[in-house]
């Protein structure tokens, strides 16, 4: 027998099943439908989103977690075989490579004068290119794409350089451009826009939306959010589909989950449009966002009919949140790979070793030398003003004596040389004049 939630099983356990199955029918002990009635904090649709998170939690640590990290000293070099420009492509800003980019080529250039190749003078706000000749020294091959599509007639190395190029509206934008299209055609079939340096796990990921689709379906067409003939209605004609099955459970799924794809609709057009336009990118940021900005109009309009006030702002917040678990679920399930993992401990420890203060040039006893060669990286990983300014006192001795540099001339013999070859600097914005404008979309 039963007695509150005590249950008595005198006669085995077979006879105790017959005893809780009665408890149950009587009303005793609650049934299923009890745990998503009115007495609960959460409805069926937002415990499955719940679980959602949950299964991205245990993919994270299944396939997310990063284990290859080196330990240790950050790297301070390099890897071998990797130019600054393509070093740049991989770099990874939200575990997305930057690709080809308006900075790529400029740290091209940047790179050819680290080596001698190609002299970059500064005189007041005007650039000039100077061909120094390769001798025997050997380029990668993005940096040699760039280098003969600079200068068709390279000068022997010791020679006088026999050509040069000032930059701005007047330069000879045809070189500008073959040397543009050429470092974009061989960084992307080398690299191939990153693929091979990351894990993307889309299977992972698509079982997370599909849950969460699952859920949303339930939370969208609860009861208890819905109000009005119009919502009951519109559940009882979807259900119909359903010949033999629970018309009410089928008919909230099927228009629970239209109305989740149309709110992760609208959420995704206003969230690209903020993207835009946060980088810039006006015209299709604005386009986009007066899109996202009828349909949500329309959406706002038809929930509003059909769930009470709290309904409407409990069904916006999880749409919010399931949208947004989805999209940081995408990032962490990515990973490197070992190849990937190589690059980015090289990238992440020249970064810190690029911006520490004066630890790296004390380090290296404030070696000129040494400032040359790594700057195409700093200018590439965005560090190329904390690299310089490292070297300010040296730099500026070099510039009072008269040093001549083989690659940095004029006034980028000073310690104003990380600001001015920087990406957005004044020589980025000169070599940019120098070239037609880029394709919509960009170069990737």
């Amino acid at each position: 027998m039963c007695s509150d939630l005590s249950i008595v099983f005198p006669d085995g356990l077979a006879h105790g099943a017959e005893s809780l199955m009665w408890c149950v029918a009587r009303g005793v002990l609650p049934g299923p439908a009890a745990f998503w009635g009115e007495d609960v904090p959460f409805l069926m649709g937002e415990a499955i989103l719940l679980g959602a998170m949950g299964y991205y939690l245990v993919a994270w640590l299944l396939v997310g977690v990063d284990g290859q990290k080196a330990a240790g000293v950050p790297k301070q070099e390099p890897p071998a075989g990797y130019s600054p420009a393509a070093l740049r492509y991989l770099w990874s800003i939200e575990d997305c490579p930057i690709g080809v980019d308006d900075g790529a080529f400029t740290t091209a250039v940047v790179g050819l004068a680290a080596k001698g190749v190609v002299a970059i003078e500064q005189n007041g706000s005007t650039f000039h290119l100077h061909d120094l000749g390769l001798g025997s020294l050997e380029l990668l091959p993005d940096e040699a794409v760039v280098y003969h599509a600079l200068f068709n007639a390279p000068a022997s190395r010791g020679d006088m350089a026999r050509e040069s190029l000032t930059l701005g509206s007047s330069a000879p934008r045809d070189k500008c451009d073959a040397a543009i299209a050429g470092l974009h055609a061989h960084l992307h079939a080398s690299l191939k826009r990153g693929r091979g340096y990351q894990a993307k796990n889309r299977v992972w990921v698509w079982i997370g939306v599909l849950i969460s689709l699952l859920g949303a379906g339930f939370l969208n067409m609860d009861p208890a959010v819905l109000e009005g003939r119009t919502a009951t209605d519109g559940v009882e004609s979807s259900g119909e589909i359903a010949s033999g099955l629970d018309v009410q459970w089928v008919g909230r799924v099927v228009a629970g989950v239209g109305l989740a794809l149309l709110w992760a609709l609208v959420i995704f057009l206003l969230h690209g449009s903020f993207v835009m336009l946060r980088r810039r990118d006006m015209e299709p940021g604005l386009g986009l966002g007066g899109i996202g900005l009828v349909f949500a109009g329309l959406l706002v309009k038809m929930t509003l009919e059909i769930y009470t006030g709290a309904g409407f702002l409990r069904i916006a917040a999880w749409m919010l949140c399931g949208y947004a678990l989805n999209a940081r679920g995408m990032h962490l399930l990515k990973r490197f790979s070992a190849r990937g993992r190589m690059v980015q401990d090289h990238i992440e420890g020249l970064q810190i070793y690029m911006q520490e203060g004066r630890k790296g040039a004390s380090a290296r006893g404030m070696n000129l030398e040494h400032h040359d060669q790594l700057l195409p990286y700093a200018v590439a990983l965005g560090r190329a003003r904390q690299w310089s300014g490292q070297f300010k006192e040296v730099l500026a001795q070099r510039q009072d004596a008269g040093t001549p540099s083989a690659g940095f001339r004029g006034d980028l013999e000073g310690p104003g040389v990380g600001s001015a070859l920087a990406v957005n600097g004044k020589f980025h914005e000169a070599l940019m004049a120098s070239c037609s404008p880029p394709p919509p979309g960009g170069w990737n």
